[in-house]
């Protein structure tokens, strides 16, 4: 009977690029995620995000941390230049 049981890929990196579609992503160790906006605004002199830190309230439901508004440039040079550690 063993020999018909099919094994699936993990679903975590399709749960991953679902979330993604949605403006999510999720932090790896904890209950938090960043929830992105549908569009960035763009002011005379800088293009900003508000990102929302969230995290699952007690009651199950979704609670919102605080808000961040960043310079999107900023966070797409910062997000480039940042070194990688090898850790495999």
């Amino acid at each position: 009977m063993s020999d018909k049981i099919v094994i699936f890929p993990s679903g975590s990196n399709k749960r991953k690029r679902l979330k993604e579609r949605e403006g999510i992503i999720e932090c790896e160790v904890s209950s938090r995620w960043l929830q992105f906006p549908e569009a960035s605004d763009n002011l005379a002199y800088m293009e900003y995000i508000c990102l929302d830190v969230m995290t699952q309230g007690p009651s199950g439901k979704d609670r919102k941390l605080c808000e961040l508004i960043l310079d999107k440039n900023q966070l797409l040079k910062m997000l480039n230049d940042l070194p990688v550690n090898d850790r495999s």
